[in-house]
């Protein structure tokens, strides 16, 4: 689910590509965000909240609503987690979900702090929003 708490668009400036300059800032600030609450509050031994940080999509050439970035727990075996990507269709009606990442706390701070994460987030939104303006 994503959560629309405190999110304030921002006036965005063009860049070349799908992105702009804000959109890009807001994105880093994101991973950002979520990578210090995965080295703080996943555990493997213990239960925990979902982590979700989420962010308004003020890139006018995307189509989407909102992007979150969710860190989930197997309920079955706490040891397994699950990073994903989402995004809201400007509809609010339709949600599009990828799997980044899964495996131990080890391996999703790893991926988080990969040079080439902030890559394949990229090229992940461009794909989705595709999606989303077929549907």
């Amino acid at each position: 689910m994503i959560k629309f708490n405190k999110i304030q668009p921002n006036k965005t400036n063009s860049l070349q590509g799908k992105l702009t300059v804000d959109f890009e800032k807001q994105l880093n600030n994101m991973l950002t965000k979520i990578k210090n609450r995965a080295e703080f509050e996943i555990s493997d031994t213990d239960f925990y909240r979902t982590i979700n940080e989420a962010l308004q999509n003020s890139n006018k050439k995307l189509h989407c609503k909102s992007i979150a970035l969710t860190i989930s727990q197997d309920e079955a075996d706490k040891t397994r987690h699950m990073l994903e990507i989402s995004m809201l269709h400007p509809a609010m009606m339709i949600e599009s979900k990828r799997p980044l990442a899964s495996g131990n706390k080890k391996t999703i701070v790893e991926f988080l702090n990969s040079e080439n994460t902030i890559k394949h987030l990229k090229q992940d939104i461009a794909e989705m929003s595709e999606n989303l303006k077929n549907r």
